[in-house]
């Protein structure tokens, strides 16, 4: 009787590399950014596969291998973790590598106010500020927004966003 063995995460993501390469790829064109919420990778990642449970195997494998997780010439770094869901995740893509410690943690530090118990809005109308802070987390665009800035400076990763290269990159 020959004993049936399940491949760990990191084969699972090895054996599945190209597509969730591709999964990457089209969540940092569909959202014109490479910061993304793990909701974008993961909706991605679903059009690619027709078989739920191949799906289901892939996703944990890569959810479990994220933080760190390099995929030919570009990494992806965790820098938020959502409490409550896995979806309003954040994750950073960093094509290149140019992302210094530093800057990583200047990504972790401004995505961390996603977290806060106090929230603040600014009112273009009333030129002040005001309590926010009922929002859920997935709704203070105003991080995003700046973390999306900050990785542009640094990343330089508009060439992503050219509707006219190409789909897949290598």
């Amino acid at each position: 009787m020959t004993a049936t063995v399940n491949p760990t995460g990191r084969e699972i993501v090895e054996k599945y590399k190209q597509e969730i390469r591709e999964a990457v790829i089209r969540a940092v064109r569909s959202t014109k950014s490479c910061v993304l919420f793990y909701r974008d990778i993961y909706d991605e990642l679903e059009k690619l596969f027709d078989d739920r449970e191949v799906f289901r195997q892939v996703e944990n494998a890569l959810w479990e291998s994220l933080d760190g997780l390099r995929l030919g010439d570009f990494t992806i770094h965790k820098i938020y973790v959502d409490a409550d869901e896995s979806f309003n995740e954040v994750v950073v893509v960093d094509f290149g590598n140019r992302l210094n410690d530093r800057q990583l943690d200047i990504l972790r530090e401004v995505a961390s106010l996603f977290n806060t118990e106090f929230y603040d809005r600014y009112s273009e109308a009333e030129y002040m500020f005001y309590d926010a802070t009922p929002l859920f987390n997935r709704d203070r665009y105003e991080i995003y927004t700046t973390l999306h800035n900050l990785a542009r400076m640094w990343l330089g990763c508009d060439w992503l966003f050219d509707d006219e290269g190409d789909e897949e990159e290598s």
